[in-house]
This record gives structure tokens, sequence and C-alpha cells, in this order.
């Protein structure tokens, strides 16, 4: 009897440490779990609002979307650490083990720490700014903003194109706003028997008559290459940035319908098949 009562003591002591530990845990579980939560949303709102107080300055809001996301990732390391001591794990032995660990760490994030230099070198070197218009690597698109790793590119069809950092200071990068102004080329292929003449004149008339079209540099308008079934007819327009497409839609129905009123021929692909009739009908 003896045995049997100090066996269920033990086990009722076993059971009550047991709880305990749990309950504790359980408490510091959810503290690091409410630790992470409010820190994320101070990370993202202290994010937000250097972005905007940093704007209204005289920075670049390029250098200042970079600094927002800077803090915001900051914050959020920050919130990752309290919640990993609040578990009441040893802060020092975990340094100690990342230290260690660190030669590996820093292969594996190589191209992360590249990414981040090459913001940094974005910011200071300026190569290109909020708004503007780069082509990269067959993509198109306007400087959204910029990240710690990435810098945001909008498409003209609303997509967004991610792009490393790193890519954007070791690529050749188009930029069509830094000048503030774009040449639009057009062409078009028109028949042999069409009055060149004439042609020439109604595109002068078309590029004249748009506001959008600059008077300086000037229009040019000539004949181009000779082609299979026609001649190209070549028209380069400058215009502001902002309203290159809207110029190259308009003017593709103007040209058509100008050159359906003036009886211009355009060529398409055709084929001319010729019969050779041999004696006797055969």
């Amino acid at each position: 009897m003896e045995a049997a009562w100090n066996m269920k003591m033990a086990w009722n002591e076993f059971t009550q440490g047991l709880w305990a530990w749990a309950s504790g845990f359980a408490g510091n579980l959810l503290a690091a779990a409410l630790i992470l939560l409010v820190g994320w949303w101070l990370a993202r709102l202290a994010g937000k609002l250097t972005k905007k107080a940093m704007g209204r300055g005289p920075m670049d809001p390029l250098a200042a979307s970079f600094v927002g996301s800077a803090v915001k990732g900051v914050l959020l390391l920050v919130a990752g650490v309290s919640a990993v001591a609040r578990l009441e794990v040893d802060i020092t032995s975990l340094v100690a083990a990342l230290g260690a660990a660190g030669l590996t760490a820093s292969f594996a994030l190589q191209g992360s720490l590249s990414n981040f230099v090459s913001g940094m070198q974005i910011i200071f070197t300026r190569p290109f700014k909020m708004g503007d218009y780069l082509s990269f690597e067959g993509h198109e698109g306007t400087v959204k903003r910029i990240e710690v790793l990435y810098t945001i590119l909008a498409t003209f069809d609303n997509k967004e194109v991610v792009v490393p950092n790193s890519k954007m200071t070791s690529s050749i990068v188009v930029n069509f706003t830094s000048n503030g102004t774009r040449r639009l080329d057009l062409s078009y292929g028109v028949g042999y028997q069409a009055d060149l003449a004439l042609v020439k004149s109604l595109l002068g008339e078309l590029a004249e008559a748009d506001s959008r079209v600059l008077r300086d540099p000037a229009p040019i308008i000539a004949v181009g290459p000779w082609e299979d079934s026609s001649v190209t007819m070549v028209m380069k327009l400058w215009c502001r940035q902002e309203e290159y497409w809207d110029l190259y839609f308009s003017m593709q129905e103007k040209v058509k319908g100008a050159f359906d009123k003036a009886g211009v021929p355009i060529p398409y692909p055709q084929m001319d098949v010729h019969l050779d009739q041999k004696p006797g009908g055969m």
C-alpha cells in the first residue's frame, strides 16, 4: 500500500509540474505571438510613416521608399528577437550559434546582401527616379518603388515586375523619361503605284495638326526601304514621354483614315497564279 501511495504522489507531482510548465510555456507562446503580431503591425506603420514624412521633404521619393523599407525590416528583426527572448530562449547562445553558422549563412545570403548593396547604389547614384519609364531585359514599366532587395516596375498593362536590385545595377537599363521627351517611330507600307509626294503631304498634315507632336525637333517624314510589294514610308515624331502611347494609337487610326480617303493603295500579301494552256486545249 505504501509503495502504491508513493507512486500516486510521484505521479501527482509529475502531472502538476507538467501542467505548470505547459501553462507557463503556453503563456510565453501567446505573448511571443502577440509580440510578433504587434511588431509586424508597427513595422508596417513605421515604414509607411517614414516614407510619407521623407516624401514631404526634398528627398527623392525613391530614396524615401528604400529607407522606409529598411526601417520596416529592422523593426521586424527586433520583433522577432523579442519574441524568441519571450520564449525564454538563451539569446546569447542563439547569437553564438548563428555566429558559428555565419559562413554558411553568408553564402546563403550572398544574393540578398548583393541586392541590398545595389539598392544603396541606386539611391546614391540615382540612375533613375520614381516615375521614370524604363526598359530592362525585355520588360518595360514605370518605377513604382524600390525596396531593400527589389525594384518594382508597373507595366503599361498594369502588371508588376519585381526586379532584384543587383540586376538593375549590372544590366543595361534604358530610361525613356530622363530627357522628358521620346521619339515615336512609325512606318507604313504603300503600293509602288502610290503618289509618294501625296503620301508625304498627308503624313505631314497629320503631324502638323496634332498638338502632341513637338515642333523641335521637327518631324521627319521620308521614303524608307523598298520591300517586295511595297514602299515603306517612315514617320518619326517627338513627343512628351507621358503622351507617347496616346499619340501612337491616335496616329495609327488617323493615318489609316487619311489613306483610305485619299485612295492611297496599301499592299497586302497575295499570290498571282499564271496558267499556260498547251496547244490543242490540253
